[in-house]
């Protein structure tokens, strides 16, 4: 075969360049790779078990809550420990997110009340002190409107989710639901 057969047909500035066809083996790499692409989109883009950046952050924030409340051991639910989480800003921002998971299609995001009681008022329905609060969320009250939380909680969630519920009193959400319950005394101060 002479060399001729193998030069491009075109010519720019008296060169001529050589008529090289691509290899097939790139060709079965790139249609391979088109076709693992769609499975990819497929596997990534539309299953629901498939990791996600936000579940993958999830699994590291859970893993850093595992270490936090390694470190606290195990919370009582007394009014001490409740007013003592209440003064944690880092355990407040830890029951912050577990009330935005479970609580705010209840209470809203702010916990001015939606279908559940407003948590930002001076008046309550089941809670006379401060404790109370923590027996709430883990064994329900009002006959099953408000679930009990003790399967999906540990004893240090519920208690640090106690303080934050605590800490939304006297505060000015957007849309405040209208009081319900009775009007009970002021939290305690700080020991």
């Amino acid at each position: 075969m002479a060399v001729k057969d193998f030069l491009s047909d075109h010519e720019y500035d008296g060169i001529r360049e050589y008529d090289n066809p691509t290899p097939g083996w790139w060709h079965a790499i790139f249609i391979a790779t088109i076709f693992f692409s769609f499975f990819y989109f497929v596997y990534w883009e539309m299953n629901p078990n498939a990791s996600s950046p936000q579940s993958r952050w999830a699994a590291a924030q859970t893993r850093e809550y595992k270490r936090l409340f390694g470190a606290l051991g195990d919370l009582q639910p007394d009014e001490a420990t409740i007013l003592k989480m209440m003064g944690n800003e880092q355990m407040l921002n830890v029951a912050q997110g577990f009330f935005q998971s479970t609580c705010t299609q209840c209470h809203a995001k702010d916990g001015g009340g939606n279908v559940g009681v407003n948590l930002t008022d001076e008046h309550y329905k089941n809670v006379k002190k401060l404790d109370d609060l923590y027996n709430v969320i883990t064994n329900g009250a009002n006959a099953g409107v408000m679930p009990s939380w003790k399967n999906q909680f540990n004893q240090n969630e519920r208690v640090i989710l106690a303080a934050y519920v605590a800490s939304l009193r006297g505060t000015k959400p957007a849309s405040a639901k209208a009081p319900e319950g009775d009007p009970i005394p002021p939290w305690p101060a700080a020991k």
